[in-house]
């Protein structure tokens, strides 16, 4: 019988393997753990045992260490190099109980080492507190995961916020400067709608982003590959970046090479161009000088490359810079505009045509690069 004070957790809800080359204590065992409460799963040999765990994925292994073939030990490493079962709590049952063999158990990762001959009353009670342990472990990681996934949402949300209010106030300051204004020259009137278009533009591509992202998160990409424009999906989509930050007096030089002939979704394949070069005069400093060249890769396939002489992006970070609204993360530390998609949904239209964007190694600035494979194109 249980002691009145513990309870079986949740009965039905943990299976707990057992690998042990005893019988007579495997049989007990199952018996015990059946009665409080536990799904039971036995294997008398350690293949068999690592074949049943890998299959089943436990929630608790209790494994003997004396085993033929591969001793207890060994499987816990095993165990640990899966990574289905990496954090598959585990106990060791041993009657090797020397203070170095226990200390060899927990430096494995062991969750308990219980030394034969055991109590069973000893021993439930030792299981239902380590599920109690765990349960409350989780239940903290899973709250703090919670919060912070609480405040990304929040930043998030005020920051598309900010990036759809900026530029839909600048449109509307403009279309009524020039109702309220009497301008006698075209060339007045021009700069301001020129201001309005740019605005809008941008307010575009916000929203874009945001379905895309959205629909991409609903299905997979079904994408048509076309002979690419370069004037509208290359040449526009780089000379409207370049306008939004008319401030910085960016110099963008654009290289395309002789031969070339692009195989891809139009519309992504701008997105992309869009993005390489905003991420490119968007950090980098006034007047940045930035360089974009493309050169053939095979029939409808390209090699898109991007340089400047900006701060750069510290190695450690080349990667994470691809993750969905990570700029927007660095919450009170965030210096620049956007919401930190650009670059995600680069690699993935990019991956989705079987390429890739890659940060390269360069002395000074950055420099990011789009491969995209060879390809048929689907329609003209």
């Amino acid at each position: 019988m249980l002691p009145t004070n513990e309870k079986p957790m949740e009965p039905k809800t943990y299976s707990i393997l057992i690998i042990d080359d005893e019988i007579k204590i495997l049989l007990g065992l199952r018996a015990l753990l059946e009665r409080g409460g536990y799904k039971v799963l036995t294997s008398d040999n350690s293949p068999e045992g690592i074949i049943i765990a890998r299959q089943n994925l436990p929630d608790l292994i209790i494994c003997d260490i004396m085993l033929p073939v591969l001793d207890g030990f060994k499987i816990k490493n095993i165990m640990y190099a899966n990574p289905l079962t990496r954090d598959t709590p585990f106990v060791f049952l041993s009657a090797r109980a020397s203070p170095a063999d226990k200390l060899q158990g927990f430096d494995l990762g062991a969750d308990d080492y219980i030394v034969k001959p055991f109590d069973p009353k000893e021993l439930l009670v030792r299981i239902n507190s380590l599920f109690t342990r765990i349960n409350k472990t989780r239940h903290l990681a899973l709250e703090e995961v919670k919060l912070k996934n609480e405040n990304i949402q929040d930043e998030i949300s005020k920051n598309i916020s900010h990036e759809l209010r900026t530029p839909m106030a600048l449109i509307l300051l403009t279309l009524d400067a020039i109702k309220q204004e009497k301008f006698e020259l075209p060339e007045e009137i021009k700069s301001y709608v020129d201001s309005a278009l740019l605005q809008a533009n941008r307010l575009h591509s916000l929203i874009d982003d945001m379905t895309f992202l959205s629909n991409f998160d609903m299905s997979p990409l079904a994408h048509l590959r076309r002979i690419v424009d370069f004037r509208n999906d290359v040449i526009l989509p780089v000379t409207l970046r370049k306008d939004l930050y008319f401030n910085k007096k960016p110099k963008v030089e654009l290289t395309i090479a002789e031969g070339v002939l692009i195989h891809a979704p139009r519309h992504e394949f701008s997105m992309v161009v869009s993005h390489l070069a905003d991420n490119a005069i968007k950090f980098g400093p006034h007047g940045v000088s930035v360089k974009i060249e493309i050169v053939r890769n095979g029939d409808g396939g390209c090699i898109f490359t991007v340089t400047d002489d900006g701060p750069g992006i510290p190695t450690n970070l080349q990667e994470k810079v691809f993750e969905r609204y990570y700029q927007v993360s660095q919450g009170d530390a965030r210096q620049f505009g956007g919401i930190g998609v650009g670059l995600t949904i680069a690699r993935i239209i990019t991956r989705s045509l079987s390429g890739d964007v890659v940060f390269l190694p360069t002395g000074r600035g950055c420099c990011i690069q789009m491969t995209l494979p060879p390809a048929a194109a689907d329609i003209p």
